[in-house]
């Protein structure tokens, strides 16, 4: 399932620069399109089951893979909004609204954990239980199989262009997959005669929801509160900037991320010998050299040595 859906990831990437503010848009909209016709498909599968056998487990799975259209549909809003050009209130862009994307699916995540939490204990204490069948099992295989596609898919499409929302979704599967494994254990015991099973795993369900939420909560808040950028990344851009003949070294590089775009700032060291001019001309060709390959605003400062 993994080397499927990376596989098909690569072929939608490969030979594309993913640095383009474009191609990152393209590739938002391909994972939350997939997700959206996924998920549609899981909540009507899952919302038949549960009504027609009364579980209270597989309910709120259904009402978790409506949730994650809703998260799909965020992400999709989020990347339109987040394409949008710089203007005078927002010099940067509108990138960041990518990582509010992120921080309104993990709202919604832990509202859906909440709601569950509190119909698993009225279950319990109302002595309410399933009456599923083969049928049911079935279902939730299926609905296991496609949610683990649909994650490893949106991991590969998020890992590739570094972003936060859909790195979010694909964690929204990962939790709607294994919430569907409680469900199946949950749905195999009720079957087998222990019908309590249902409220109880449903409960377990409600909180592994609330827990995805907080997880992507915290991702997408440091990422808003300005999260320092990945090591690779500051490499890439440091090895870019000593290609510009002239660059003795570099430092104090800071990378401020808005979404699509950045804005990085840094320190080269050139022979303090040459003439301000020169200096100039070598500073504006590693400006010129690090836009060009990552689409963002450079601002170098000189330091003599």
């Amino acid at each position: 399932m993994k080397s499927f859906a990376s596989a098909l990831a690569n072929k939608l990437t490969d030979s594309r620069d993913l640095h383009h503010p474009g191609e990152r848009h393209r590739v938002g909209l391909i994972e939350s399109w997939v997700s959206i016709a996924g998920n549609l498909f899981l909540t009507l599968l899952k919302g038949l089951f549960g009504l027609l056998t009364n579980s209270l487990s597989l309910t709120a799975d259904a009402v978790h893979s409506a949730s994650d259209i809703l998260s799909s549909l965020v992400v999709l809003i989020g990347f339109s909004l987040a394409k949008r050009q710089p203007d005078h209130e927002h010099p940067h862009g509108h990138g960041r609204i990518e990582y509010l994307s992120g921080l309104l699916i993990a709202v919604m995540l832990i509202g859906a954990g909440a709601a569950f939490a509190y119909n698993a204990y009225h279950r319990v204490s109302n002595n309410i239980y399933a009456n599923p069948g083969l049928s049911a099992i079935a279902a939730v295989i299926i609905a296991i199989a496609l949610k683990e596609f649909m994650y490893h898919f949106s991991a590969a499409l998020g890992k590739k262009i570094d972003s936060e929302a859909l790195a979010a979704d694909a964690w929204h599967h990962r939790s709607d997959s294994l919430s569907s494994i409680l469900v199946l254990i949950a749905l195999t015991g009720s079957y087998l005669g222990i019908p309590a099973l249902d409220a109880y795993f449903g409960f377990a369900v409600a909180v592994f929801i609330a827990y995805a939420g907080y997880k992507v909560a915290r991702q997408s808040c440091s990422r808003l509160l300005g999260k320092a950028p990945d090591q690779a990344l500051e490499q890439k851009i440091s090895d870019c900037a000593r290609e510009v003949p002239g660059v003795i070294d570099i430092h104090d590089l800071e990378v401020h991320d808005y979404g699509s775009w950045k804005v990085i700032t840094m320190h080269i060291e050139v022979d303090g010998n040459i003439t301000l001019d020169q200096a100039h001309k070598i500073a504006h060709q590693v400006e010129d050299h690090i836009c060009a390959r990552f689409y963002c605003n450079t601002l170098v400062h000189l330091d003599p040595r």
